[in-house]
């Protein structure tokens, strides 16, 4: 499969699904502070409690939800190291992309991973503890890899803006 095949499967995959203004009021609130009470919530979007359960439930279940989940500052964990990460693949094959992808899963320091136009295949982000970590990860994961060509990386050196936040 080409890559302009392979990104039409995803784009496929990814269709979104209908969801109204108080939908997206849910889902801007949600993305502020996730733990709100389904009473604090309904209060704020001016519904009463049971069926702004039902549009939370809803949106989990669309997948429009997809994580609810705690954003760790990595500075305070001791992983200060954010890497950038150009792949270059020999080939593109569809198996061989399929692989590749299942083994960036594999790999818990490996946070983003995209397939992208242009003169590079990948784009990942990495987070580590520090050069020496993501030193001993690059020749384990990429150095190792027969089909990567090339991988470039570029390093962080200061976080200007950073967010989760889906723009609605």
């Amino acid at each position: 499969m080409s890559k302009k095949s392979h990104t039409n499967f995803i784009a496929e995959k990814n269709t979104a699904p209908a969801i109204d203004k108080t939908d997206i009021q849910i889902l801007n609130i949600l993305q502020e502070n996730n733990l709100l009470t389904n009473l604090e919530l309904a209060e704020k979007v001016n519904l009463s409690p049971p069926p702004c359960l039902r549009r939370v439930k809803r949106l989990n279940e669309l997948g429009v939800i997809s994580q609810n989940v705690a954003i760790v500052d990595p500075q305070k964990v001791g992983h200060t190291l954010v890497v950038f990460i150009s792949i270059t693949l020999e080939k593109q094959r569809e198996d061989l992309l399929q692989s590749f992808e299942r083994k960036m899963l594999e790999h818990p320091e490996i946070t983003q991973c995209y397939f992208v136009s242009g003169e590079t295949d990948y784009l990942l982000v990495a987070q580590l503890k520090d050069m020496q970590a993501y030193n001993e990860f690059a020749r384990k994961v990429f150095a190792n890899e027969p089909n990567i060509k090339v991988f470039r990386s570029s390093f962080c050196l200061s976080r200007i803006k950073y967010s989760t936040r889906v723009s609605l």
